[in-house]
Protein backbone atom coordinates (compact mmCIF):
# COMPACT_ATOMS: atom_id res chain seq x y z
CA UNK A 1 0.00 0.00 0.00
CA UNK A 2 1.46 3.18 -1.09
CA UNK A 3 0.88 6.80 0.38
CA UNK A 4 1.06 10.28 -1.09
CA UNK A 5 1.25 13.58 0.43
CA UNK A 6 -1.20 15.65 -2.47
CA UNK A 7 -2.71 18.27 -3.25
CA UNK A 8 -5.73 17.48 -4.96
CA UNK A 9 -7.78 20.67 -5.85
CA UNK A 10 -5.84 24.37 -5.93
CA UNK A 11 -8.02 26.97 -7.98
CA UNK A 12 -8.02 30.39 -7.79
CA UNK A 13 -11.79 32.67 -9.16
CA UNK A 14 -12.87 29.88 -11.48
CA UNK A 15 -16.75 30.95 -12.59
CA UNK A 16 -19.82 28.70 -11.60
CA UNK A 17 -23.12 28.95 -13.68
CA UNK A 18 -25.51 29.96 -11.71
CA UNK A 19 -27.75 26.53 -12.63
CA UNK A 20 -26.84 24.62 -9.80
CA UNK A 21 -23.90 23.34 -10.01
CA UNK A 22 -21.62 20.03 -8.41
CA UNK A 23 -17.67 20.64 -8.85
CA UNK A 24 -15.50 17.90 -7.89
CA UNK A 25 -12.54 18.17 -5.18
CA UNK A 26 -11.03 14.66 -5.21
CA UNK A 27 -12.23 11.61 -6.28
CA UNK A 28 -11.09 7.69 -5.84
CA UNK A 29 -10.82 4.75 -7.98
CA UNK A 30 -11.46 1.50 -6.58
CA UNK A 31 -8.28 0.98 -5.66
CA UNK A 32 -7.47 4.04 -3.96
CA UNK A 33 -8.57 5.74 -0.35
CA UNK A 34 -7.69 9.27 0.76
CA UNK A 35 -7.52 11.38 3.99
CA UNK A 36 -8.32 14.63 3.45
CA UNK A 37 -6.39 17.22 5.52
CA UNK A 38 -6.61 20.62 4.76
CA UNK A 39 -10.20 22.05 2.89
CA UNK A 40 -10.12 25.84 2.47
CA UNK A 41 -12.86 27.48 -0.22
CA UNK A 42 -13.21 31.19 -0.13
CA UNK A 43 -15.95 33.45 -2.57
CA UNK A 44 -18.21 30.55 -2.67
CA UNK A 45 -21.61 32.77 -2.16
CA UNK A 46 -24.32 31.26 0.43
CA UNK A 47 -25.69 27.94 1.22
CA UNK A 48 -22.84 25.66 -0.75
CA UNK A 49 -22.28 22.97 0.65
CA UNK A 50 -18.99 20.23 1.02
CA UNK A 51 -20.63 16.97 0.12
CA UNK A 52 -19.27 13.23 0.30
CA UNK A 53 -20.86 10.20 -2.02
CA UNK A 54 -24.22 12.21 -1.07
CA UNK A 55 -23.85 13.21 2.52
CA UNK A 56 -23.21 17.14 3.63
CA UNK A 57 -20.42 16.85 5.30
CA UNK A 58 -19.90 20.85 5.82
CA UNK A 59 -21.39 24.40 4.97
CA UNK A 60 -20.25 27.23 4.01
CA UNK A 61 -21.05 30.49 5.66
CA UNK A 62 -23.15 33.67 4.56
CA UNK A 63 -19.86 35.32 3.66
CA UNK A 64 -18.71 31.81 1.17
CA UNK A 65 -16.59 30.51 3.54
CA UNK A 66 -15.79 26.82 3.94
CA UNK A 67 -13.37 25.16 6.17
CA UNK A 68 -12.79 22.07 7.43
CA UNK A 69 -9.49 21.18 9.93
CA UNK A 70 -10.69 18.00 11.00
CA UNK A 71 -10.06 14.55 8.88
CA UNK A 72 -12.15 13.84 6.65
CA UNK A 73 -11.79 9.71 5.79
CA UNK A 74 -12.64 8.87 1.43
CA UNK A 75 -13.30 5.38 0.35
CA UNK A 76 -12.76 3.71 -2.36
CA UNK A 77 -14.81 4.79 -5.25
CA UNK A 78 -15.84 8.22 -3.24
CA UNK A 79 -16.03 11.64 -4.63
CA UNK A 80 -15.94 14.74 -2.30
CA UNK A 81 -17.46 17.46 -3.75
CA UNK A 82 -18.68 21.36 -3.60
CA UNK A 83 -22.67 21.97 -4.09
CA UNK A 84 -23.66 25.33 -5.15
CA UNK A 85 -27.62 25.62 -5.31
CA UNK A 86 -28.89 27.34 -8.45
CA UNK A 87 -28.92 31.54 -8.24
CA UNK A 88 -31.69 33.83 -9.94
CA UNK A 89 -30.27 36.00 -12.65
CA UNK A 90 -31.68 38.84 -10.52
CA UNK A 91 -32.46 39.53 -7.42
CA UNK A 92 -32.96 42.89 -4.80
CA UNK A 93 -29.90 43.88 -2.95
CA UNK A 94 -29.73 46.86 -0.51
CA UNK A 95 -28.72 48.97 2.07
CA UNK A 96 -30.97 50.82 4.77
CA UNK A 97 -29.39 53.85 6.83
CA UNK A 98 -31.00 55.15 9.35
CA UNK A 99 -30.01 58.42 11.90
CA UNK A 100 -31.87 56.19 14.77
CA UNK A 101 -30.73 53.24 16.79
CA UNK A 102 -32.29 51.62 13.83
CA UNK A 103 -28.78 51.86 12.24
CA UNK A 104 -27.36 50.11 9.08
CA UNK A 105 -29.14 47.26 7.62
CA UNK A 106 -27.53 45.40 4.96
CA UNK A 107 -31.16 43.71 2.88
CA UNK A 108 -31.78 40.95 -0.01
CA UNK A 109 -35.05 40.16 -1.63
CA UNK A 110 -36.34 37.39 -4.24
CA UNK A 111 -36.66 40.73 -6.94
CA UNK A 112 -40.16 39.23 -6.90
CA UNK A 113 -42.51 39.44 -3.76
CA UNK A 114 -42.42 42.81 -1.39
CA UNK A 115 -40.62 40.92 1.10
CA UNK A 116 -36.60 40.32 2.03
CA UNK A 117 -35.29 37.08 2.61
CA UNK A 118 -32.49 38.27 4.18
CA UNK A 119 -31.52 41.31 6.65
CA UNK A 120 -28.34 41.69 8.07
CA UNK A 121 -27.43 44.62 11.04
CA UNK A 122 -23.81 46.32 10.27
CA UNK A 123 -24.68 48.94 13.29
CA UNK A 124 -27.39 49.68 15.85
CA UNK A 125 -25.97 53.28 17.09
CA UNK A 126 -27.19 56.86 16.01
CA UNK A 127 -25.50 58.31 12.98
CA UNK A 128 -26.08 61.52 11.77
CA UNK A 129 -24.58 60.82 8.60
CA UNK A 130 -26.74 58.37 7.15
CA UNK A 131 -27.83 60.39 3.78
CA UNK A 132 -31.06 61.61 2.55
CA UNK A 133 -30.57 59.54 -0.73
CA UNK A 134 -29.25 56.73 -1.70
CA UNK A 135 -28.85 54.28 -4.46
CA UNK A 136 -27.38 50.58 -5.71
CA UNK A 137 -24.46 49.91 -8.43
CA UNK A 138 -23.47 47.50 -10.19
CA UNK A 139 -20.10 47.65 -11.47
CA UNK A 140 -19.73 47.85 -15.32
CA UNK A 141 -16.71 45.40 -15.40
CA UNK A 142 -16.59 43.64 -12.31
CA UNK A 143 -20.40 43.17 -11.54
CA UNK A 144 -19.84 43.94 -8.04
CA UNK A 145 -22.37 45.38 -5.97
CA UNK A 146 -21.90 48.66 -4.21
CA UNK A 147 -24.45 50.85 -2.29
CA UNK A 148 -24.18 55.08 -2.28
CA UNK A 149 -25.85 58.24 -0.20
CA UNK A 150 -25.82 61.24 -0.10
CA UNK A 151 -25.53 63.66 3.25
CA UNK A 152 -25.13 67.18 2.34
CA UNK A 153 -23.78 66.70 -1.06
CA UNK A 154 -21.03 63.89 0.19
CA UNK A 155 -21.36 60.77 -1.41
CA UNK A 156 -20.45 57.56 1.04
CA UNK A 157 -19.70 54.01 -0.84
CA UNK A 158 -20.33 50.97 1.02
CA UNK A 159 -19.29 47.30 0.07
CA UNK A 160 -22.18 44.37 -0.65
CA UNK A 161 -20.24 41.55 1.19
CA UNK A 162 -19.80 43.47 4.97
CA UNK A 163 -21.68 47.01 4.77
CA UNK A 164 -18.12 48.43 5.25
CA UNK A 165 -17.75 52.30 3.81
CA UNK A 166 -15.08 51.78 1.36
CA UNK A 167 -15.36 55.31 0.19
CA UNK A 168 -16.03 58.90 0.56
CA UNK A 169 -16.00 61.81 -1.84
CA UNK A 170 -17.80 64.91 -3.04
CA UNK A 171 -20.41 65.13 -5.47
CA UNK A 172 -18.73 68.31 -6.65
CA UNK A 173 -16.66 70.47 -4.82
CA UNK A 174 -19.92 73.16 -5.19
CA UNK A 175 -22.13 70.48 -4.23
CA UNK A 176 -23.08 71.04 -0.53
CA UNK A 177 -26.64 72.31 -0.86
CA UNK A 178 -27.70 69.24 -3.00
CA UNK A 179 -30.26 67.29 -0.74
CA UNK A 180 -31.22 64.09 -2.82
CA UNK A 181 -29.43 62.53 -5.81
CA UNK A 182 -30.40 59.63 -8.32
CA UNK A 183 -28.64 57.19 -10.97
CA UNK A 184 -28.86 56.28 -14.73
CA UNK A 185 -26.72 53.65 -13.71
CA UNK A 186 -23.29 55.29 -15.06
CA UNK A 187 -23.77 58.55 -13.56
CA UNK A 188 -24.73 60.61 -10.49
CA UNK A 189 -27.06 63.47 -11.04
CA UNK A 190 -27.98 66.36 -7.91
CA UNK A 191 -29.66 69.51 -8.84
CA UNK A 192 -28.35 72.57 -6.59
CA UNK A 193 -30.48 74.72 -4.36
CA UNK A 194 -30.76 77.06 -6.88
CA UNK A 195 -32.05 75.19 -9.48
CA UNK A 196 -29.36 76.10 -12.23
CA UNK A 197 -27.08 73.59 -11.71
CA UNK A 198 -27.25 69.60 -12.38
CA UNK A 199 -23.87 68.09 -10.79
CA UNK A 200 -23.05 65.19 -12.75
CA UNK A 201 -20.76 62.52 -11.46
CA UNK A 202 -19.45 59.35 -13.49
CA UNK A 203 -19.98 56.50 -10.64
CA UNK A 204 -16.59 54.46 -11.41
CA UNK A 205 -14.17 57.16 -12.99
CA UNK A 206 -15.38 60.09 -10.65
CA UNK A 207 -15.18 62.48 -13.48
CA UNK A 208 -17.60 65.34 -12.88
CA UNK A 209 -19.22 67.07 -16.17
CA UNK A 210 -21.88 69.33 -14.44
CA UNK A 211 -23.77 71.64 -16.61
CA UNK A 212 -26.25 74.51 -16.23
CA UNK A 213 -29.88 74.69 -16.66
CA UNK A 214 -32.82 76.99 -15.45
CA UNK A 215 -35.66 76.45 -13.58
CA UNK A 216 -35.03 73.11 -12.17
CA UNK A 217 -36.94 72.19 -9.29
CA UNK A 218 -35.18 70.14 -6.63
CA UNK A 219 -35.69 68.03 -3.40
CA UNK A 220 -35.94 70.51 -0.17
CA UNK A 221 -33.90 69.76 2.53
CA UNK A 222 -36.49 68.92 4.89
CA UNK A 223 -39.69 67.93 3.46
CA UNK A 224 -38.11 67.06 0.08
CA UNK A 225 -39.62 64.66 -2.36
CA UNK A 226 -37.91 63.01 -5.07
CA UNK A 227 -35.39 63.37 -8.18
CA UNK A 228 -35.25 60.31 -10.10
CA UNK A 229 -33.84 59.88 -13.61
CA UNK A 230 -36.04 57.63 -16.22
CA UNK A 231 -34.90 57.34 -20.00
CA UNK A 232 -32.86 59.99 -20.59
CA UNK A 233 -34.84 62.42 -18.30
CA UNK A 234 -34.45 63.99 -14.43
CA UNK A 235 -37.76 64.32 -12.89
CA UNK A 236 -37.98 66.48 -9.75
CA UNK A 237 -40.00 67.93 -7.39
CA UNK A 238 -39.50 70.17 -4.19
CA UNK A 239 -41.52 68.87 -1.72
CA UNK A 240 -44.93 67.27 -0.47
CA UNK A 241 -47.01 69.95 -1.16
CA UNK A 242 -45.80 70.80 -4.45
CA UNK A 243 -48.29 70.47 -7.62
CA UNK A 244 -45.04 70.97 -10.31
CA UNK A 245 -42.60 68.65 -11.09
CA UNK A 246 -39.95 69.89 -14.14
CA UNK A 247 -38.54 67.54 -15.92
CA UNK A 248 -34.65 67.79 -17.85
CA UNK A 249 -33.88 65.95 -20.95
CA UNK A 250 -30.34 65.39 -20.32
CA UNK A 251 -29.28 65.33 -24.10
CA UNK A 252 -30.51 69.08 -24.49
CA UNK A 253 -30.53 70.33 -21.04
CA UNK A 254 -34.19 71.75 -21.65
CA UNK A 255 -36.21 71.91 -18.57
CA UNK A 256 -39.94 71.88 -18.67
CA UNK A 257 -42.86 71.15 -16.07
CA UNK A 258 -45.66 69.56 -15.74
CA UNK A 259 -48.53 70.71 -13.38
CA UNK A 260 -51.20 68.53 -11.60
CA UNK A 261 -53.75 70.49 -9.56
CA UNK A 262 -57.40 69.29 -10.55
CA UNK A 263 -59.47 66.86 -9.70
CA UNK A 264 -57.90 64.10 -8.87
CA UNK A 265 -54.71 64.80 -11.30
CA UNK A 266 -52.51 66.07 -8.20
CA UNK A 267 -49.15 66.22 -7.50
CA UNK A 268 -49.47 67.35 -4.05
CA UNK A 269 -49.42 65.05 -1.02
CA UNK A 270 -49.25 66.50 2.37
CA UNK A 271 -47.27 68.22 3.94
CA UNK A 272 -44.39 65.80 4.19
CA UNK A 273 -43.17 63.10 1.39
CA UNK A 274 -42.35 60.15 2.87
CA UNK A 275 -40.73 59.13 -0.52
CA UNK A 276 -40.96 58.81 -4.40
CA UNK A 277 -39.20 57.01 -7.19
CA UNK A 278 -39.54 54.92 -10.47
CA UNK A 279 -41.76 52.19 -10.79
CA UNK A 280 -41.70 49.50 -13.95
CA UNK A 281 -44.38 46.55 -14.08
CA UNK A 282 -44.14 43.06 -15.04
CA UNK A 283 -45.86 44.41 -18.16
CA UNK A 284 -43.19 47.22 -18.70
CA UNK A 285 -45.03 49.79 -17.81
CA UNK A 286 -43.21 53.25 -15.88
CA UNK A 287 -45.07 54.76 -13.25
CA UNK A 288 -43.64 57.95 -10.96
CA UNK A 289 -45.25 57.12 -7.23
CA UNK A 290 -45.05 59.22 -4.55
CA UNK A 291 -46.39 58.65 -0.52
CA UNK A 292 -47.48 61.63 1.47
CA UNK A 293 -48.67 62.87 4.51
CA UNK A 294 -52.57 62.67 3.40
CA UNK A 295 -52.46 61.19 0.21
CA UNK A 296 -50.54 59.29 -2.60
CA UNK A 297 -49.96 59.26 -6.33
CA UNK A 298 -49.33 57.51 -9.97
CA UNK A 299 -47.93 58.98 -12.73
CA UNK A 300 -47.97 56.70 -15.81
CA UNK A 301 -44.73 58.39 -17.99
CA UNK A 302 -46.96 56.93 -21.43
CA UNK A 303 -50.20 58.47 -20.80
CA UNK A 304 -48.89 61.28 -18.90
CA UNK A 305 -51.80 60.80 -16.77
CA UNK A 306 -51.79 61.43 -12.86
CA UNK A 307 -53.47 59.97 -10.44
CA UNK A 308 -54.02 60.74 -6.70
CA UNK A 309 -55.39 58.41 -3.79
CA UNK A 310 -56.78 59.32 -0.44
CA UNK A 311 -54.99 56.48 1.22
CA UNK A 312 -52.31 59.11 3.73
CA UNK A 313 -49.69 57.71 5.61
CA UNK A 314 -49.91 60.55 8.15
CA UNK A 315 -46.12 60.71 9.07
CA UNK A 316 -43.80 63.69 9.22
CA UNK A 317 -40.73 62.04 7.65
CA UNK A 318 -38.16 65.48 7.53
CA UNK A 319 -35.58 64.30 5.57
CA UNK A 320 -34.72 61.74 3.20
CA UNK A 321 -36.22 59.98 0.51
CA UNK A 322 -37.55 56.17 1.85
CA UNK A 323 -38.57 54.52 -1.13
CA UNK A 324 -37.49 51.68 -3.42
CA UNK A 325 -38.55 49.42 -6.07
CA UNK A 326 -38.31 46.03 -4.15
CA UNK A 327 -39.74 44.20 -7.54
CA UNK A 328 -40.74 44.36 -10.69
CA UNK A 329 -43.84 47.47 -10.55
CA UNK A 330 -43.64 47.55 -6.56
CA UNK A 331 -42.36 50.30 -4.14
CA UNK A 332 -41.63 49.75 -0.80
CA UNK A 333 -41.55 53.17 1.14
CA UNK A 334 -40.51 53.77 4.45
CA UNK A 335 -42.28 56.77 7.00
CA UNK A 336 -40.73 58.08 9.64
CA UNK A 337 -44.58 58.27 11.85
CA UNK A 338 -44.31 55.05 14.29
CA UNK A 339 -41.64 53.44 11.72
CA UNK A 340 -43.96 53.01 8.96
CA UNK A 341 -43.39 50.74 6.08
CA UNK A 342 -45.71 51.30 2.62
CA UNK A 343 -46.03 49.24 -0.16
CA UNK A 344 -47.59 49.88 -3.41
CA UNK A 345 -48.10 47.29 -6.48
CA UNK A 346 -48.44 48.93 -9.47
CA UNK A 347 -49.10 45.16 -11.25
CA UNK A 348 -52.81 45.09 -9.75
CA UNK A 349 -55.53 47.09 -11.56
CA UNK A 350 -56.52 49.22 -9.37
CA UNK A 351 -53.03 49.03 -7.94
CA UNK A 352 -52.69 48.08 -4.11
CA UNK A 353 -51.98 49.94 -1.46
CA UNK A 354 -51.14 48.73 2.01
CA UNK A 355 -49.43 50.44 4.97
CA UNK A 356 -48.03 48.55 8.47
CA UNK A 357 -46.00 50.09 11.80
CA UNK A 358 -44.10 48.63 13.85
CA UNK A 359 -43.81 45.79 15.27
CA UNK A 360 -45.97 44.49 12.36
CA UNK A 361 -43.76 44.89 9.18
CA UNK A 362 -40.82 42.90 9.23
CA UNK A 363 -38.74 45.46 6.60
CA UNK A 364 -36.61 46.12 9.87
CA UNK A 365 -34.79 44.01 12.14
CA UNK A 366 -35.85 46.34 14.90
CA UNK A 367 -39.36 45.92 16.15
CA UNK A 368 -38.65 48.84 18.81
CA UNK A 369 -41.36 52.10 17.43
CA UNK A 370 -39.67 55.34 16.63
CA UNK A 371 -35.89 53.88 16.02
CA UNK A 372 -35.77 55.36 12.12
CA UNK A 373 -34.96 58.69 13.21
CA UNK A 374 -35.32 61.56 11.49
CA UNK A 375 -32.98 60.85 8.42
CA UNK A 376 -33.56 58.21 6.78
CA UNK A 377 -32.82 56.66 3.04
CA UNK A 378 -32.68 52.98 0.95
CA UNK A 379 -29.73 52.50 -1.29
CA UNK A 380 -31.36 49.60 -3.46
CA UNK A 381 -33.30 48.08 -6.60
CA UNK A 382 -33.85 44.43 -8.26
CA UNK A 383 -30.39 44.08 -9.95
CA UNK A 384 -28.22 41.46 -11.95
CA UNK A 385 -26.67 39.73 -9.54
CA UNK A 386 -22.83 39.17 -10.70
CA UNK A 387 -21.65 35.87 -12.23
CA UNK A 388 -20.29 33.87 -9.32
CA UNK A 389 -16.38 32.50 -8.48
CA UNK A 390 -14.74 30.08 -6.51
CA UNK A 391 -11.42 29.38 -5.03
CA UNK A 392 -10.64 26.11 -3.28
CA UNK A 393 -7.62 24.15 -1.90
CA UNK A 394 -8.04 20.51 -0.96
CA UNK A 395 -5.21 18.55 0.33
CA UNK A 396 -4.45 15.31 2.10
CA UNK A 397 -3.05 11.80 1.45
CA UNK A 398 -3.31 9.54 -1.16
CA UNK A 399 -3.42 6.03 -0.25
CA UNK A 400 -3.65 3.47 -3.26
CA UNK A 401 -3.86 -0.37 -2.74
CA UNK A 402 -1.42 -2.51 -3.86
Amino acid sequence: MAEQVKVFKNVIDVAVPVTATTVSLHTTSATQRAVIKDIDCLNLGKNVTLDLDGRTMNSGTDAGVLERTKNLIMGPSSTLSLKFPAKPATAYKGMMFFYGTEGFQLVEGDGLTAAFTSQTQITTTSNSTAGHSGAVHVHSTTGVVTYLTLYQGNVKVYEDATGAEIDSYPLDVNAGQVYQFCTDGTYLYGVNAFGNTIHRKHIESLANTDFTVSGMAYPASNQGSYVVHHNGKLYSKTNGNSSIVTILDIATAVVTSKTANTGTSRFAVGGYSDGGGVLTTTAGVTYIVEQGTDNWYYWNLSTDVVTRTGNGSATSTEYGNGFTQIAPGVALILGEETDRATVIDMNTSPPTWSTTLKPQHDFTLNKTANTYGSSFTIAGGVVAIPARSYTALCAGIDITED
